[in-house]
Order: structure tokens, then sequence, then C-alpha cells
């Protein structure tokens, strides 16, 4: 891994821009509010494949057309949190903290059939390896953020 100032921004652009046939066919709509300039320490193609996982996952779970998924990032003193927030069908209580282990695929991975229980163990993985912290909280229903906090 090679660790390098990366613009946030142009890593989520493109990460959404990869993913707009699945957008498109799902009929749900990204929106991304990050300033242009902001700047954080990581590895673009790893963050790129992490950021993929946390989309499509996004994405995939949101059953209901016309829903919206927001990517947003805050910048504090010495650190910057990457948000990614959708409207999609949550994740269980029981499952929450079991997402991240590897061949997890909890009661609506096991729903969609899709799910192999190792995208959210690899982006948890390369978090660590990166130095990055991951949270993922959801509520059934509302939705689920996942938050990515970078140290500068």
């Amino acid at each position: 891994m090679q660790v390098e100032q990366v613009a946030l921004k142009t890593i989520v652009t493109a990460t959404v821009n990869e993913n707009k046939r699945l957008f498109i066919t799902k009929r749900v709509f990204p929106e991304i509010h990050i300033e242009d300039d902001l700047i954080v320490a990581s590895d673009s193609k790893w963050l790129r494949f992490i950021l993929g996982q946390f989309v499509t996952n996004a994405v995939k779970y949101t059953f209901e057309a016309n829903k919206k998924i927001v990517i947003s990032a805050i910048k504090k003193d010495d650190y910057v949190q990457l948000a990614i927030c959708d409207e999609g069908i949550g994740i269980p209580a029981s499952d929450l903290s079991r997402v991240t282990k590897a061949f997890f695929t909890g009661e609506n991975g096991r729903k969609t059939g899709e799910s192999t229980g190792m995208g959210l163990y690899l982006a948890k993985e390369i978090c660590e390896k990166l130095g990055h912290d991951l949270a993922i909280s959801s509520e059934v229903g509302k939705g689920t953020i996942v938050t990515v906090t970078f140290t500068n």
C-alpha cells in the first residue's frame, strides 16, 4: 500500500461514476457533499476499493426507488470524517456487530442471495492497514451510515 495525499472528492466522484449503471438500474440518486480541496492521507487504489464496497452495498440494500445516498465529509483539526448515508432497509441490531466478519452475510444478505460476506470484511481489513477508523451504524427501515475517519 502506498499512502499519499489524495483528493477525497476526486476518489468519491470516480467511485460513484464507476457505479452509475447500478444507481440508474435501482433508481437511487447519489449526492456528494465534499469540498473540492479536501485532502486525506490514504492509498487511492485501496480507498476506491473500500468506497466501492460501501457504495454498492448502499445501493444494493436500498430496495425502493427514488431514494438517495449522501456521501459527505467534514474536516476537523486533526481528522477528516467521510460518511456514506443511505435510505435503505438498514441492518438488524443483532447483525450489526458481525457485518465486518469474514463470510458473515446476515439476515439481509441471505434475502438478496448476492452476498458473499467478504466485502465489508475486506473493507475493514484495508481500513485497518491504512490506519483509517471504520464505524457502521444502522436502523432497520431507516438506513445505514458508514463512517471512515482519516487522521492527519
